[in-house]
């Protein structure tokens, strides 16, 4: 019972830290699929805990992207707070798109890294987060077991040629976030006659 518990506090904390981390750190499914093959730590509690830990490592992602933004990124804060304004005033939509682009294996890092400088609804975005995950997480567990035997191969399997090109498609669409003219095409966009506003 005590080990029981030490792995899923061990399996906890790592899930927190591989999601507080911005880049190039294996799935949260990786490693719960790890820790339940090799060493049958109870399904449920696994779960629950790491999609729970890998949330909070999300949040302070966001949070400390946009500090980031705020010290460093001043050229074009503008066009990225009218990005997040215009995110917001449509924020239904913001945990539906999360939860359908949570429920595949694809890092979710950049997208938090967005949200957090673009300011967006990041309550939003974690309700869309959590529930997702939860769902993506039990399958993804539940499957892993002919790629993944043990807590070596979540690391393999992280740096595979794959998983490096999707980190950095990612970090580089977290670029295109910052130098992206948003308000412009925005204020294009959301005019009535489809020109854009004079300032």
């Amino acid at each position: 019972m005590l080990e029981a518990v030490l792995l899923l506090a061990a399996a906890t904390a790592i899930a927190f830290i591989i999601n507080l981390v911005p880049a190039f750190m294996p799935s949260t499914w990786m490693l719960m699929a790890a820790f339940y093959i090799q060493f049958d730590v109870p399904f449920v509690p696994l779960i629950l805990l790491g999609t729970l830990a890998s949330a909070a490592g999300r949040l302070y992602l966001a949070l400390g992207s946009d500090a980031f933004r705020r010290r460093f990124l001043s050229k074009h804060r503008s066009d990225i707070d009218e990005l997040g304004a215009f995110l917001n005033e449509h924020r239904n939509f913001i945990a539906p798109i999360v939860f359908l682009y949570a429920l595949t294996p694809l890092p979710t890092n950049t997208l938090f890294i967005a949200g957090g400088m673009a300011r967006v609804s990041i309550a939003a975005m974690l309700t869309g987060f959590i529930a997702s995950r939860l769902l993506a997480n039990g399958f993804w567990v539940c499957t892993a077991d002919v790629t993944i035997n043990n807590v070596g191969d979540v690391l393999q399997h992280s740096f595979s040629p794959l998983g490096v090109a999707l980190q950095v498609f990612g970090l580089a669409s977290v670029v295109a976030l910052y130098v992206i003219p948003w308000g412009k095409w925005l204020r294009r966009i959301t005019s009535p006659s489809g020109k854009t506003r004079a300032p």
